[in-house]
């Protein structure tokens, strides 16, 4: 449990609160039921929901959700929030049941210098819900400055009942990793978003097909070999769901986005013989099919989902054995948010199949992560932040999975432009990041921009080259 980082003072006030028409958010009896701010039947007050579905609160507002509880029970109370210097010492209300309870803010801490550190903070109370429907506030009143006071997430409520079943499911997936001991040894790797957008050195674009057809593989894997990285990450289906292999499960997904040359087998296998791991990329909504960014899912495309999930995985682990050392899942906080049903210790063990040692992640941004089935942290964090104390993030956002932090070098991601980007980060200080990490149990990942004919810049290249230099 994270360490209580509020001082709350309750008080009990009988609430009236009148219920209005419309679906109520299921309370979950089993494990946590999470109140995004995004989801809330009332809002009232100065928000502007960023595009990233947390909330920056400021001055006098109002979140209410209206819940269905299946039982009369008590729950545990955590936020997720980044709460602000601004916010110190201001008081929010949250109105549950029968009570009203007062808390106090402090600033939370996390691994971004300057940036958004998001906790999940247990409060010291529990809340007393009736079975039937409840209303669920969380206000803010009396307040003048118009200062952010934090970047409001998630209120998470888990059932007291369910504690040991929770705690059990807990113990099993810490059971379950695999171990990502040959990553941190590694010290860092790389990340190539090679995708259909991808564009030639003269801007042009060929065919997915033909670029597959034309990609040099020991050209590939002798520029990686000069960056002197441990293992490698290829994306597979990022903005549009091509898949550089004759993989049937895909193919029947995504209809005519595979291809006939297994580009994943011949670089997995040449990579092996410099003794350098190859990991997939795959984007879950994309890949797997689950629309969530404008509508909810319906029953059965959340059905469709999980076969189409456990279809590819089992298919790509068969086929690939232990030349596939892992998978960087991204874009799963839409995915926690409209399925948090979803069945992740199946997909966990879909993961592994064909190799028990293969290590995943579930993308979850700045935010905490609302399952511990993965292998370690998808450190989406662009440039270099705060280091690991003992292999993980000492605060923040993930305390409890192994430190990976994710780069970008020069590009954008993909590179969709013939003119490449100066890179971001000297080779002093990106080798003297790794070297840190490196001493403190932790892994680095580059994003290096990336040609459609599998070139790289001359100048990221040379960076990658000191740093091989400086740290090899």
């Amino acid at each position: 449990m994270k360490h209580m980082r509020f001082v709350c003072f309750i008080t009990t006030l009988l609430v009236s609160l009148q219920l209005s028409a419309g679906d109520a958010i299921q309370l979950n009896k089993e494990k946590s039921t999470f109140l995004y701010g995004t989801l809330a039947s009332s809002i009232k007050g100065d928000f502007n929901t960023h595009r990233g579905k947390f909330m920056p609160w400021k001055g006098n507002a109002e979140l209410v959700w209206e819940v269905s509880v299946p039982d009369e029970e008590q729950y545990e109370v955590y936020l997720t929030a980044n709460v602000t210097k601004q916010g110190t010492g201001k008081s929010m209300i949250l109105k549950a049941g029968g009570d009203r309870l007062d808390i106090s803010l402090i600033p939370t801490k996390g691994p971004y210098p300057s940036g958004r550190n998001f906790e999940r903070v247990e409060l010291p109370f529990t809340i007393s819900l009736e079975e039937g429907k409840q209303k669920i506030s969380l206000s803010t009143i009396g307040i003048s400055s118009e200062d952010i006071m934090l970047d409001f997430r998630s209120i998470e409520l888990v059932p007291v009942s369910a504690k040991e079943k929770v705690a059990a499911e807990y113990k099993r997936a810490l059971k379950s990793r695999a171990s990502v001991d040959w990553m941190m040894e590694a010290g860092y790797g790389l990340m190539f978003h090679w995708t259909s957008q991808s564009v030639q050195p003269d801007g042009s674009i060929k065919s997915f097909e033909e670029a597959v057809n034309e990609f040099d593989v020991e050209r590939f894997a002798g520029m990686v070999e000069e960056t002197g990285a441990g293992y490698v990450f290829l994306t597979i289906g990022h903005a549009e769901s091509y898949c550089p292999a004759p993989i049937r499960s895909w193919e029947k997904v995504h209809p005519g986005m595979t291809t006939k040359r297994d580009l994943i087998m011949e670089i997995a296998d040449v990579l092996a013989e410099k003794n350098i791991r190859f990991l997939c990329y795959i984007n879950g909504p994309l890949g797997f099919k689950l629309k969530v960014r404008n509508n909810r899912p319906t029953e059965k495309e959340k059905q469709v989902f999980v076969v189409n999930y456990n279809s590819i995985l089992s298919e790509m682990g068969e086929r690939y054995q232990d030349k596939l050392a892992g998978y960087w899942f991204d874009s799963w906080n839409p995915i926690f948010e409209e399925f948090p049903e979803a069945p992740f210790e199946e997909f966990h063990a879909a993961s592994k199949i064909g190799f028990k040692d293969r290590i995943i992640c579930l993308n979850s941004w700045i935010y905490p992560p609302v399952t511990p089935w993965q292998e370690y942290w998808a450190g989406e964090v662009l440039s270099p932040i705060g280091l690991p104390v003992n292999g993980y993030l000492e605060n923040g956002p993930v305390t409890d999975l192994p430190y990976q932090a994710l780069l970008i070098m020069d590009a954008p991601w993909v590179q969709q432009k013939a003119e490449m980007r100066d890179p971001r980060i000297t080779s002093e200080k990106l080798a003297g990041y790794i070297k840190d990490c490196m001493r403190n149990k932790g892994a680095v990942t580059i994003n290096l921009g990336i040609y459609q004919d599998g070139t790289v810049g001359e100048k990221a290249l040379q960076v990658m080259r000191e740093v091989r230099d400086e740290i090899r």
